[in-house]
This record gives C-alpha cells, structure tokens and sequence, in this order.
C-alpha cells in the first residue's frame, strides 16, 4: 500500500478558501434551534419543520436517556436511523450506544487530488476507461477479492498490534473474507468517483467504511447492550441500548469498535491506492498524496471537550466520549469531505472547532426520501436525466440512490456555515456504486 498518514494524523490539507460571503450566518438563520427535553436540549441545526417527525422524537428520547451530557447537536442532514438518527452527536462521560456509533463502524469518506490533470484534458474515451477499469479493480456490493490484496495480511497484523481485539473479533478475523474486503467498497450509498474542483484539478473520491466486520462487531455488542438493560429491567425507546463505559463489556466494545476504525480507514486508503493507479494507467498523471483526506463519520473517540452548559452557563471542560452518527470531525483546522449525492458533487471542508456541534458537521446531504420511497416516486426516466454528462450505472437497482432522493447540499452547507468552512466544490466525472 501506498505511504500515507495514519488515521490518528490525517492530512490537514494545504487548500485554502472561504465560505461563500452570500451565505446567511447561523444566528441569521435562527440555527440552531433549540428544543428542550426532560433532560438535555437538542441543539438542531436544520428547521425542525423540515426534519421528519419520526427524527425528531430519536432525538428527544436520546436527549432524555442517560448517555448525553450538556446537549445532543443534530446535525443539517439528520434523518431516521437505528437506535440513533444519522446526523447526531453527543457526548457522554458513561455510556456509550453501539447502534449511536452504527452498523458501518468508521464508515467515512477519502479523496485525493492529481497534479497536472485537468478535467478539460481528460476524453469521454479516458473517463469511459477509468470507470471500467474501477469496476473491474474494485469489487463492489458483496463481491470481494479472490484473493486478498498485497500487504493485507501485514495491514490486519499492524492494526492487531495497535488496537488489540477482544476474543470476539480475534476469532471473527479468522473468515477469509475479513482479508478479501480489505480493498473493497459494499453498497447502498458508498461510491467511488473520479471528481474535479473548481479550478478544474482532478481528484479521485470513494465512500466506504468496515464492511462485514464492522457490521457483525457492531450487531453483537448491541445484543450484549439489550441483554444487559433487560436484566436490569431497563426498557429503552427506539432500540437505544447501551453499555457503561467503565464495565468489562464497555471497554470491550470500545476496544473492537477502535480496531474496526483501523480497518475501515485502511479499506479506503486501499481502495485510494487502487484508483490512483487506475488514474495514473490512464492519464500518466501523478498524484498528490500529501494533500490527502481519509476521515470516519460513524466513530467514537475520548476528546477533551469545552463547553458551555446550555442552562447553568457554567464553562466546562472535561473528558467525554463524543459518539457521531453520520457526523464529521469539525476540529479548527480539520479538513473534511461532506458529500452530496451521485449527481449532485461534493465539497472539501475546513473545521471551525465549534463547540455547540461538539466540533462536528454533517456527514452529506442527507436522505429527504426512504429507499421504498425513491424507487416509488423517482421514476427510471428521471433518474437518468439527472445523471446526464456522467460516466456512471444509471441501473434501476441503484434508483434508491438518484439525486433526487437527497436534500439541497447547498442548502445543507448554508445550515453549517458556523461548523466548517468551503474550500472546493467537487463535481463528479465518473461515479461507481455497488449493486
């Protein structure tokens, strides 16, 4: 595998760049809006009108349970999720929720840009060349290598040494194909793409996070979680299990869910490394690796946080575990990727460390629709239109995925203005989705 930063010292980036001077500021906006519980406030950064009412009682029952402190930020894109809406953050000094962190574990986004190509340069030949030569390198859905890629094993071994698994995950390492997803996208909405910024420089973008492992580690803590609240006779809403932090099974969690981090952070850097040489077979361009980007947003972490507590006003600083769902790392400084949907391009971001999001942002655009719905109300016609000037698969088994089925990401972005700052719009070239 290519050299590249570790996931604990990811590139800051050298871009620069600021938000639109348009935009409408957060106080402007009236963001974010506070709706008070039993228990904590949601800071919401989204008009509650248009966020569905579903999400909004996930909100409230995660405000109201035992996990947060201070408040619960939701963020622009929140929409329904599994235990936890996607799109939220909170801290916590006790517990923490598998189903908050999620089923991807370290689910995120990579991208990367090239020196010397411009999208101008490039021929509907090439990108046609690029989008084959990804499908054909890069397994997609459930397929996986047939044989695991050079410097796997080595990878799974390094990650081991530094986050050493429980006796759990050890034995799952053990199924051929934890070695053969290394390197691999899935699918629903991971992607790979070949993008370009405003300047018209080439990059190459991919989505993806733990695969199976990341799914079965996730599935069995959950269970472990419920297992333990029932024999206390605790009931919890919306399927919002979750261990102490400080017991055997939360530290356990912890520790599997860190090790799942490390390898979902290398199946990008994997599957990066691939459609470099991919660009690089077809263009003879070269690549900008110190200007590299690989960050999770379904991950939990220990963070020194400071705050101000929304009713006492009391300045606070402390230690908490800050669980995003759906939610990107936001620290001063901090470059991000916030992507938007198959047709609709995405945007390289900056950090503005805000407190109020405990340093977060959105993860993406965000669903406006179900999946049952979109393929219901988008039809097939549409759908193609709306990827018109795209080398991608417009196949009905991804319909689910049209960018009509997202909200505005201009929209969205307009939301966080406070959160982080734009450096690049990036608009998509080439798109490879997983079905």
């Amino acid at each position: 595998m290519r050299s590249s930063l570790s996931p604990s010292a990811e590139s800051q980036g050298t871009l620069s760049g600021d938000f639109l001077a348009s935009v409408v500021t957060n106080e402007e906006r009236g963001l974010p809006e506070i709706i008070e519980t039993q228990n904590v406030p949601i800071l919401l950064y989204a008009k509650r009108s248009e966020v569905e009412s579903e999400a909004i009682q996930q909100l409230i029952a995660l405000a109201e349970s035992p996990l947060p402190v201070g408040y619960v930020a939701a963020m622009p894109d929140v929409h329904v999720g599994k235990g936890v809406t996607i799109g939220t953050v909170f801290a916590s000094a006790n517990y923490v929720a598998p189903m908050a962190v999620g089923v991807d574990i370290g689910c995120g986004m990579c991208a990367v840009p090239f020196d010397g190509i411009n999208k101008d340069s490039l021929s509907k030949k090439q990108l046609r060349k690029m989008q084959e030569l990804i499908k054909e390198r890069v397994p997609t859905g459930f397929d996986m290598h047939k044989i695991p890629l050079h410097g796997a094993q080595e990878t799974i071994d390094d990650i081991s040494n530094k986050r050493a698994p429980s006796k759990f995950v050890e034995e799952s390492m053990s199924a051929p194909k934890v070695l053969k997803q290394l390197g691999t996208l899935g699918g629903g909405n991971h992607f790979l793409e070949v993008v370009y910024d405003e300047t018209g420089r080439v990059w190459i973008m991919l989505h993806s996070g733990s695969r199976n492992i990341g799914n079965i580690t996730a599935t069995h803590y959950d269970k472990m979680a419920k297992e333990g609240l029932q024999q206390r006779g605790i009931t919890t809403p919306h399927n919002l299990n979750y261990l102490e932090i400080d017991s055997e099974e939360g530290q356990q969690y912890l520790q599997d869910m860190l090790w799942c981090q490390e390898y979902a952070w290398h199946n990008r850097s994997f599957m990066r490394d691939l459609m470099i040489d991919i660009v690089e077979d077809v263009t003879k361009g070269s690549v900008s690796l110190d200007e590299s980007v690989n960050i999770h947003h379904n991950f939990c972490q220990c963070e020194r946080c400071n705050y101000t507590d929304p009713r006492s006003g009391a300045k606070i600083s402390a230690d908490l575990y800050i669980t995003r769902k759906g939610a990107t790392p936001a620290a001063p400084g901090q470059m991000g990727l916030i992507p938007g949907s198959m047709g609709t391009g995405s945007y390289v971001t900056r950090g503005r460390g805000n407190p109020q999001s405990w340093s977060s942002c959105s993860h993406g655009a965000g669903r406006r629709m179900s999946r049952t719905a979109a393929k219901k109300v988008i039809s097939q016609a549409d759908f193609q239109k709306a990827m018109e000037g795209i080398v991608c698969d417009t196949n009905v088994k991804v319909r689910d995925e049209a960018p009509q089925a997202y909200k505005n990401l201009n929209e969205v972005m307009k939301n966080q203005s406070d959160l982080v700052e734009v450096v690049t719009r990036l608009r998509p070239l080439v798109n490879v989705k997983g079905f």
